[in-house]
């Protein structure tokens, strides 16, 4: 597994490709770029004015009302481009190192949806930027000692979208974002979610984190793979590169420091309009 958390690797128009998604490495052939799922809007420059929320799924509610919704999808055109994207993604899944990887993914215990202890109900958005908007605010919006590491991963999952690139088994289609963000040993990336050890250190400290000066930006890998001529399952699929402040408080003092990230969108599980399937790429200076 390459140390590079991108989730796009662009390589020259006669080079195989690669990418790397959630710390999952696939090859997609002699495209000139690859990346995630990409919104079909954006090959006309912006989201759709009113998109319909999907139906929900044929699923019996959680406690608390959380009940499944079906995700906006699509059958794409067989044209040679779709097909030999999607059958380049398959292939790269189903590596050895992969396959170990999408396996953890699948045995991990996932906690019930909840937008509790502190964490913010996000509302359903319609637009990638808005919804990218939100949903990194919340997650990086922390004051430690009120707010849980455990009801953090409970709000993942809230949020969460499955991720239905080719390739990817059903059992895994919902651990990305948990994973991503709560496990970086299983993915291999850096996260932006501290580990426990050091979460409790914050919350007896009394460090709180906030975040300004948020800047969305569509993938120009991900926009150049749509433009080439693949097109994505998931109707509200998305690569987002996010940058922006973090402010670090703790009493009367404060440190900032600038970071990025990407964030890969989808239909939302929970809600209607957009979720997130994964974080990736976290860095900070």
């Amino acid at each position: 597994m390459t140390a590079r958390s991108r989730v796009v690797l662009a390589a020259g128009a006669l080079l195989a490709t690669s990418i790397v998604i959630g710390g999952i490495i696939a090859g997609v052939g002699d495209r000139p770029r690859s990346t995630r799922h990409g919104h079909p809007a954006a090959q006309k420059g912006g989201p759709p004015a009113s998109p319909e929320a999907p139906a929900p799924a044929p699923s019996s509610s959680l406690p608390g009302g959380w009940q499944p919704v079906a995700p906006a999808t699509t059958v794409p055109s067989d044209s040679p481009v779709q097909q030999q994207y999607d059958q380049g993604f398959e292939q790269g899944f189903s590596s050895a190192a992969n396959r170990a990887q999408l396996a953890e993914i699948q045995t991990l215990s996932l906690p019930a949806p909840t937008a509790t202890g502190g964490w913010p109900h996000l509302p359903p958005a319609y637009t990638p930027e808005g919804w990218t908007r939100e949903f990194v605010a919340g997650l990086l919006a922390v004051d430690f000692a009120r707010q849980s590491r455990s009801g953090l991963g409970a709000w993942l999952v809230a949020e969460e979208a499955p991720d239905l690139m080719p390739g990817i088994p059903v059992g895994a289609e919902l651990g990305s974002l948990y994973a991503t963000a709560m496990d970086p040993a299983l993915t291999g990336q850096p996260s932006p979610v501290p580990p426990v050890t050091v979460w409790q250190a914050n919350a007896a400290a009394g460090v709180r984190w906030s975040v300004s000066n948020l800047e969305v930006q569509l993938d120009p890998g991900w926009q150049s793979m749509i433009a080439a001529g693949w097109q994505p399952v998931d109707l509200y699929a998305s690569v987002e590169d996010v940058s922006g402040t973090l402010t670090i408080t703790q009493g009367s003092s404060s440190a900032q420091r600038s970071f990025s990230m990407v964030v890969q969108l989808g239909s939302a599980h929970w809600h209607p309009g957009y979720g997130t399937a994964l974080v990736s790429e976290w860095k900070e200076s």
